[in-house]
């Protein structure tokens, strides 16, 4: 199986006109890696990205989700004035509204780098730990923990230990 590669995200981003810059998000307490202006078409990534290639890929991916998955009125707002500012009655649903476009952006990007068909031949057979599918798949742990959730909802009554061999 072929992973995605970074240059190929980066190679997507520009066939859309989407411009990547790195900048130092984690400068401002903001506690972010990555940001998708959809309006300007550009992504800013946290420079500690630079160091760290299977973080990249995954936030890069993730960033791309969110333009073919553009933001709803509200997500902007949230993330730029932060949950506390936001008023009371607004709160509710506009977490609601970024959750579900973070959700779609990261399922978007988890499909993409670990194709449906190789990771469920991978976790039905139970016999590889966290680490192991994400070397597999070039990426970051994180992203497949993502991925597993996401599978336990279309398969109720999975369990973790059921799918992931213990390390």
């Amino acid at each position: 199986m072929r992973t995605i590669s970074i240059d190929l995200l980066y190679f997507w981003a520009d066939e859309q006109d989407i411009r990547v810059v790195f900048s130092p998000l984690r400068a401002y307490n903001t506690g972010l890696l990555g940001m998708a202006d959809v309006k300007r078409r550009i992504i800013k990534l946290d420079v500690s990205l630079r160091t760290m290639r299977r973080l990249l890929k995954c936030v890069l991916a993730h960033e791309i989700g969110h333009f073919i998955f553009p933001p709803r009125p509200g997500h902007i707002r949230y993330h730029s004035c932060s949950y506390i500012n936001i008023d009371h009655d607004e709160r509710s649903n506009i977490k609601a509204v970024v959750h579900q476009d973070e959700r779609l952006a990261l399922k978007w990007a988890t499909s993409v780098l670990m194709p449906n068909v190789e990771f469920n031949r991978i976790i039905e057979s139970g016999n590889y730990s966290v680490r192991e599918i994400a070397d597999h798949f070039d990426v970051d742990p994180l992203f497949v923990r993502f991925k597993i959730n996401y599978y336990m909802l279309r398969k109720p009554k999975t369990r973790w230990r059921d799918l992931i061999k213990k390390t």
